[in-house]
Parts: C-alpha cells; sequence; structure tokens
C-alpha cells in the first residue's frame, strides 16, 4: 500500500507528498493491524498475538506465551519484532492540488543485540520440555534487550507544485505529536553460560547457568492498564515531537491517448520519490521510573523465572535478581528516523515495478535506546487499479542471509499482506514475517464526462 498510487493515507506515513495532486475526494482507515510473524503464530491460533509489542507496557498476561508466536525480521542478529495499530484516521482532498490528512497511530519494537542461538532456542521450546540440548561454558558478552512503544497524532499536508504533460511533481509535510511512549530494558555482560540438565536423573528439566553476570535494568514507567488519561501524563509515559518530508516527480505521459475520458489511472514512465519519516526523539521524564544495577557471579535460570522475567520484563527481572544500586530513568530516545528512497516504472498498463531502498538516517551511536528500522532494499512488481491491486514484494533485508519473498492483497475496502510467504513454514530459512490486514473506505476523484 505504501508503493500503490491508491494507497492514498497509507502512503502518506510513508511520504506525504502522495497527497499533493489526490486520487481520492477522501479516504477512511477503519482499522489496520500489523506485526510480525512466525509459523507458530498459525499453529496457537487463539493463544497468540502480533501485538505483542504494544501489549508489553499494559499487561503480563501470558506475554511469554504470546511472544513466542512473533518472529524476527531479521536473522539472527539483532532480533526485530514490531506491532503497529492504526486508529480510525482520514484524509481529503482540497481542490485538485492539495490535500490533507490525520492519523493515528501506537506501534511498538522489541530489539534484542546479542542474544545466543542457544538462548532464542530455549526460550522458544521451554526448558522443561526435553528440546533443549545441554551446552557448556559458551562465551558470551555485551548483550541487550529493549522494548519500546508509542502513539503518535499526525498532521499531514501534500501540495501538487508542476502539472504538465509528462512532468508532475508534489511535496508534503507531516508534523506529529508523540505521547503514551514507554520504553523498558535490560543491558549487560556475561563471561560465559551453560544450559545443564537440574537433574542427572531428569534429563528434561534444564536450567540456564550464567558466570559473571553485570547488568543494568529498567523502566520509564512500571507496567500499568492502559488509561487514555494516562497516556498524555508526562510524568507518567514520554512524549516528544518529529516530523516526515516527501516529494514524488512523475516522468512521461504515455498512456494518457489510450485511456477512457473518465479513467484517472496514472500515465507517467517512470516516479522517483524520496522521503524522511519519523525524524524526533521521545523525552522521558516520568515520576516512577527507576533503574537497577548489579553484578552476580551465579545465575541460574530455570523456566518458572524465565516465564516471570517474560511476562514482567524488567520488573520480574529485578524481583529474582535484586541489584547494588537504584536511580531514576530519565533519557532521550530517537525514533525510528529513516531515509526512504524509490523508483517506479510502470512497465505496461496498470503494471508497475518498484525500487525502493530504506535505511536508518543515522548509524547507530552509544544510545542502545534508539529505535531503529532495519536497513531494506525492496523490489516489488505489483498489479493496481483504482479498486485492487496485487504484489509481490521482494526484500532483502541486510544481515539475512536470503532474500524475503511476499505477497499482498487490495481487494475492496479490504487489504490483506505478508513480507515473507517463505517465513510461515516451518521450513522457511528467514524467521518472520510481516503481516497486515486493513479495512479502508474512499471515494474517487474522477474527471467528469462531459459527453
Amino acid at each position: 500500500m505504501q508503493f500503490s498510487n491508491y494507497g492514498g493515507l497509507y502512503r502518506a506515513s510513508y511520504n506525504p507528498s502522495v497527497l499533493g495532486g489526490p486520487r481520492h475526494k477522501f479516504q477512511i482507515n477503519v482499522l489496520t493491524l500489523g506485526g510480525s510473524i512466525k509459523y507458530r503464530y498459525f499453529r496457537f491460533i487463539g493463544e497468540n498475538s502480533f501485538l505483542y509489542p504494544v501489549l508489553a507496557p499494559h499487561s503480563t498476561k501470558e506475554l511469554y506465551g504470546r511472544s513466542r508466536t512473533m518472529g524476527s525480521l531479521t536473522y539472527k542478529d539483532p532480533i526485530f519484532l514490531t506491532g503497529e495499530i492504526r486508529w480510525p484516521s482520514a484524509s481529503f482532498a482540497l481542490g485538485k492540488y492539495h490535500g490533507v490528512a490525520v492519523q493515528l497511530r501506537t506501534r511498538g519494537f522489541v530489539l534484542g543485540r546479542n542474544i545466543p542461538a542457544a538462548i532464542d532456542n530455549l526460550y522458544m521450546k521451554r526448558l522443561d520440555t526435553g528440546s533443549t540440548p545441554p551446552l557448556a561454558n559458551e562465551a558470551w558478552g555485551d548483550f541487550s534487550l529493549v522494548q519500546q512503544s508509542f502513539s503518535d497524532l499526525s498532521f499531514s499536508y501534500g501540495a501538487q507544485l508542476l502539472d504538465i504533460e509528462g512532468h508532475k511533481f508534489r511535496v508534503g509535510v507531516t508534523v506529529k505529536r508523540v505521547f503514551g511512549a514507554r520504553v523498558a530494558y535490560l543491558k549487560g555482560n556475561a563471561d560465559r553460560y551453560s544450559i545443564n540438565p537440574v537433574k542427572a536423573s531428569d534429563p528434561e528439566i534444564s536450567q540456564l547457568e550464567i558466570d559473571n553476570l553485570t547488568y543494568e535494568s529498567g523502566y520509564s514507567t512500571p507496567n500499568r492498564k492502559m488509561g487514555l488519561g494516562n497516556l498524555f501524563d508526562s510524568g507518567k509515559y514520554g512524549s516528544g515531537w518529529g516530523y516526515d518530508l516527501g516529494f514524488s516527480y512523475e516522468i512521461g505521459s504515455v498512456w494518457k491517448g489510450r485511456k477512457e475520458v473518465y479513467n484517472d489511472s496514472p500515465d507517467y514512465l517512470l516516479r522517483l520519490a524520496g522521503s524522511l519519516t519519523d525524524v524526533g526523539s521521545v523525552k522521558y521524564k516520568t515520576l516512577d521510573s527507576r533503574v537497577v544495577r548489579g553484578t552476580h557471579h551465579d545465575v541460574v535460570v530455570g523456566q518458572k523465572e524465565l516465564e516471570t522475567i517474560s511476562d514482567r520484563g524488567p520488573e520480574g527481572f529485578m524481583s529474582l535478581f535484586p541489584g547494588d544500586s537504584s536511580a531514576a530513568f530519565a533519557q532521550k530516545a530517537k525514533l525510528p528516523q529513516a531515509l526512504n528512497l524509490e523508483a517506479d516504472l510502470q512497465v505496461f498498463h496498470g503494471f508497475f515495478l518498484n525500487l525502493s531502498h530504506t535505511s536508518r538516517l543515522k548509524s547507530s551511536g552509544t544510545n542502545s535506546l534508539d529505535m531503529y528500522v532495519p536497513n531494506t532494499f525492496i523490489i516489488t512488481p505489483r498489479f493496481e487499479d483504482e479498486d485492487s491491486g496485487l504484489s509481490f514484494p521482494i526484500s532483502f533485508i541486510q544481515g539475512n542471509n536470503r532474500p524475503s519473498i511476499g505477497l499482498a492483497g487490495h481487494f475492496g475496502p479490504v487489504f490483506l499482506g505478508f513480507s515473507n510467504v517463505n517465513g510461515l513454514m516451518k521450513s522457511g530459512g528467514a524467521r518472520g514475517s510481516m503481516m497486515y490486514i486493513g479495512f479502508t473506505a474512499w471515494k474517487a476523484s474522477r474527471k467528469k464526462d462531459k459527453d
């Protein structure tokens, strides 16, 4: 949807210039849900959640089980999980060359760095099933696990500055207010780790043993039930500002003479576009935050402790492994700032080939709490018209050992898509897939047939 000429509101969150010369008089997003999942998601229907990063700040119910149905979009290291809710939002045309949009979204991320494959495996297969093989004195090092979520209310404006045959140029801008932000994290260093049976007589029950663990664990606000009044309280949740900028330039007019009068489908040969998204930061100055630092020479984690940490996050970890010192949390974290570039070629009428590249706007700094999106190059063949579309995105994510082949369809008011169909099968090489499902309504801007 973010590449489609008829994506409208959904494309605006990727490049707000689409609102200039809009193809819809209005468009309404009823509700859209998105998140990273793996094959386990469809094995445990009713006991899963592809919104785990969004649920974590407000619930402790079965988060361990829910998180195990999610899939990392990146292979091995780092771990990258994400979830998103697009609440009811709308865009409106202001004449032929201008448009505005108001959107409300909630997003969440879970990022893990240097989490060994053996520990990832014991997390998925548990320590009490006999599915975790023993391991002795493996080196570890620095690691981190970070969960972040936030909501943003954004206002977008787009304008078409050039409209002549063969050349159309559009620009757009989005300003967003970030609120309801929460961060929880665990980072530290461990010398070595082992996985051993608790008893030699019962090899199915194992435990994780960690040597010389030095850690820092914290949260900006404790886990609490969601309340609309609380989300806007800067004493309980972080807040900030962000913006997006975008442009698009359409070259060519090769299909104009072959269309019916009422058909307003694009006739460009090539569309070039670029945007900066989520430039900004979140400031945490909450009243009930906590940071604990400590050192433990011999740490033992069994299945019960694993579930306590998984369900309750840093609060659960602190209850099991008290620290030597405690302080408040007051920091800034960057939004997932990204540079997006694309070239969209219309091969023949209604069939397009899109090349897009998304990269982190600034290189990784010293703050492990800064949010980011993976560097990705996507090749997307797609068929589309006003009422339907079908696309086959091929994604190359930096660090992955093979590309991800996806499938997405848009049929009337409903759209459904997967970024990695192979990742939904147990034998798949990549770890996870994005899944999106949404409902939209619109009224098109059509040329009147004077005849």
